[in-house]
């Protein structure tokens, strides 16, 4: 075997990655991924028959979704206790 350049220790950054890979960032489906393709809010390349994604645009992406759309978190709806709702369906 011969001698890498990179330690066990040392970390690379990612470039790419694969669509599959880019779901599970982004948390959408396939086609969701695909759809941010052909719209252009990510990159991506071709290598053979795979795409392979930015990881940087998946970043970007993130980023101006959190910028610009700014979570709305409802507060919790009061409800009965499961017990008493049971009960209360049983009657």
């Amino acid at each position: 075997m011969h001698a890498s350049s990179f330690g066990k220790a040392e970390e690379v950054e990612q470039i790419f990655c694969t669509v599959p890979q880019g779901r599970h960032i982004l948390s959408v489906g396939t086609q969701g991924i695909y759809d941010l393709l052909g719209a252009g809010k990510i990159k991506g390349v071709k290598r053979g028959t795979r795409t392979l994604l930015v990881v940087e645009s998946l970043r970007a992406y993130a980023k101006e979704l959190i910028d610009n759309q700014p979570a709305v978190v409802a507060a919790p709806k009061p409800r009965k206790p499961q017990r008493q709702r049971e009960a209360e369906a049983t009657v």
